[in-house]
């Protein structure tokens, strides 16, 4: 035990700590107008000691041992993701949560390390043979299990998190690069349509256009292909058609997925792409929220107007305050200055996780850590990104920051197991 503590990662756990005082610390101010604070911050230190023995349990195991059971972690997790359709609670139109009294589950939470764990072990166990379709093709199911039953709840910003897990593990377990390109093709094919057809619908294009412009895009696209083809013919390039086909496909299944989400999308989720596209055309509606976090950064400075000061935050303009919008009150409150510091401590926390992943003693530990990192990575730049306009609303935390005991503990789960395989990263 003295050998663990000795090699214990301190910097990443310290930074992780002054990521969660800082988000304790906040979650009290933007709950301070609602005459009960504490009560959100109990809630939060309960499931950060929670949070902290979960993660020393963690850590006492050897985690190459967990390499034996993901197999269970993973389907352990795909059981609790069907059975809270049947008996979770609904919040927010998604049912998504087991309603434990005084304390809420989110599954999707746990579920995201258990495909971690899952894809590295299966990785690592085929690293030889991940150039195989039918490898790359179990992994790629593996992943869309969990990703379609939490769509089934529905929701979509839990879900989005494992597209980019499994494209960062899989790149960094040897998938070949022509494969990322085609999944690169294939999402800028998918999510282009609905962006479009959004684009010229709040530009007040002719309405021919608008009602035809699945089927103008869908000759569009087909069109380019076949334009690419015939040049890179002219350029006497040493590429067959034999060659060329999967990227026929892969255009072919992002125009089905294009058209299939374009027809599905929810009314909620199509004002959250106007809002991306230009916030201004529904100022008290679906542009509020975008348009008053904007306000709250802008309005803290250099300095900030002060802890328990913030006039957006005190008068509860911003909305979800101490959930997705909680950097809006720290950048009023704080100000840039603040604001920078906590951007600072992500930036250590994605570093060591980087470092960890290069310096482990094996490769299914570097591969957890790859998952784990990519995870913290993307829930702040699309929050970030999300608070200033630069990226689509998507009601996502950010990590140890925002209020949320199931997120909270699954975050210092992951940690747990970085700081596992730091400490093991050579043998003793």
């Amino acid at each position: 035990m003295k050998l663990i503590f000795k090699k214990f990662d301190w910097i990443l756990f310290i930074d992780v700590l002054l990521l969660t005082f800082t988000g304790l610390l906040f979650i009290f101010s933007a709950q301070l107008r609602t005459g009960n604070p504490m009560f959100y911050v109990a809630k939060q230190s309960t499931a950060l000691g929670i949070g902290i023995a979960a993660m020393l349990l963690i850590i006492s195991i050897r985690y190459e041992l967990y390499r034996e059971y993901t197999k269970y972690f993973y389907f352990f997790a795909v059981m609790l993701l069907i059975i809270v359709l049947f008996f979770g609670s609904r919040v927010r139109g998604s049912k998504s949560w087991f309603d434990l009294g005084r304390f809420a589950f989110q599954p999707s939470e746990i579920a995201k390390i258990a495909a971690i764990l899952y894809l590295a072990e299966f990785i690592e166990k085929n690293r030889y043979q991940m150039k195989k379709i039918s490898k790359i093709f179990s992994a790629f199911i593996s992943a869309s299990v969990c990703i379609v039953l939490i769509l089934l709840e529905p929701d979509f910003s839990s879900a989005s998190v494992f597209v980019p897990i499994f494209l960062g593990m899989m790149y960094t377990g040897g998938l070949p690069k022509k494969i990322i390109n085609f999944a690169i093709i294939f999402f800028a094919i998918t999510l282009s349509l609905p962006f479009l057809e959004i684009y010229l619908m709040i530009n007040n294009f002719s309405g021919f256009l608008i009602k035809n412009f699945k089927i103008i895009y869908v000759c569009a696209i087909l069109s380019l292909t076949i334009f690419v083809w015939f040049f890179i013919k002219f350029l006497r390039f040493k590429v067959t058609f034999k060659k060329y086909k999967p990227v026929i496909l892969v255009v072919l299944l992002g125009i089905i997925s294009a058209i299939s989400i374009s027809g599905y999308l929810k009314d909620y989720q199509r004002k959250r792409m106007i809002v991306f596209l230009d916030p201004s055309l529904d100022p008290l509606g679906s542009g509020y929220n975008i348009l008053q976090s904007r306000i709250a950064i802008g309005s803290g400075q250099l300095s900030g107007r002060g802890i328990f000061q913030g006039t957006q935050t005190q008068l509860g303009f911003i909305p979800d305050q101490h959930t997705d919008y909680i950097f809006a009150v720290l950048s009023e409150e704080g100000g840039l200055i603040f604001s920078l510091s906590v951007i600072l401590l992500y930036a250590v926390l994605i570093i060591r996780g980087i470092s960890i992943a290069r310096n482990a003693s094996d490769r299914f530990g570097s591969l957890t850590a790859v998952g784990i990192v990519v995870m913290f990575s993307y829930y702040v730049i699309l929050n970030l990104g999300m608070l200033t306009g630069i990226m689509p609303v998507a009601g996502v935390p950010l990590p140890f920051l925002s209020y949320g005991g199931s997120s909270l503990i699954a975050n210092m789960l992951a940690v747990g197991l970085l700081i596992n395989i730091h400490i093991r990263r050579y043998t003793y």
